[in-house]
């Protein structure tokens, strides 16, 4: 795993989102909830750290006790940093905060957003085409993300194996469904491959 010092590691979900959400909108109480179903698992939240639904899912994780780490662009600084974060990384560029996003990320879930969003949920989306993170489960969110990904469908060339990368989901609650299948047989292919070790 990208973040994992060693096998037992908990994993690290890398949420993206729209900046714009404020409490109590629908968006924000869905990433609240995220956060909140994260670290119910014991796993790490990892987002863009800012406000909006970064804010939500932080506040939601850490009401829960789980670890948050923001990665924030110093562009931004200090103005809408959230108070939810346990680990700030700052980047002095967005090719780097993109970077630093993914590369912790064992997983990704897309949530509603703007052109921000649009480039991380195409960014993971091509990168779980190479053998380096094709293991790394994308889950996406909503109707919405649904009509663009058949517009895209439709309209631009894909491969059967692209559309079938991703998992289109409905709720929040449908997307941590999704990372307990692919995250729990990752950590019980992490036990075995741990028991078979040699003893020293």
């Amino acid at each position: 795993m990208a973040n994992a010092d060693s096998a037992t590691a908990k994993p690290v979900v890398t949420v993206f989102g729209s900046s714009r959400a404020r409490y109590p909108d629908p968006e924000y109480m869905a990433a609240w909830r995220l956060g909140k179903l994260l670290a119910k698992r014991g796993w790490t939240l990892c987002n863009g750290g800012h406000d909006g639904t970064m804010e939500a899912a932080a506040r939601g994780a850490k009401e829960l006790s789980g670890k948050t780490i923001g990665v924030t662009f110093n562009l931004y600084r200090p103005a809408n940093r959230n108070v939810w974060l346990d680990q700030e990384i700052v980047t002095g560029s967005l090719f780097t905060r993109l970077e630093k996003l993914v590369t912790l990320g064992d997983a990704y879930v897309v949530l509603r957003g703007g052109i921000g969003t649009l480039l991380e949920f195409v960014l993971v989306w091509n990168l779980v085409q190479a053998p380096e993170f094709a293991q790394k489960p994308v889950v996406v969110v909503g109707e919405d993300w649904g009509s663009v990904f058949e517009s895209m469908r439709d309209h631009l060339p894909m491969h059967e194996y692209e559309r079938e990368s991703i998992r289109l989901v409905p709720t929040v609650e449908e997307a941590v469904a999704e990372l307990d299948v692919h995250l729990a047989g990752r950590a019980r292919s992490s036990d075995r491959k741990e028991r078979r070790l040699p003893l020293a």
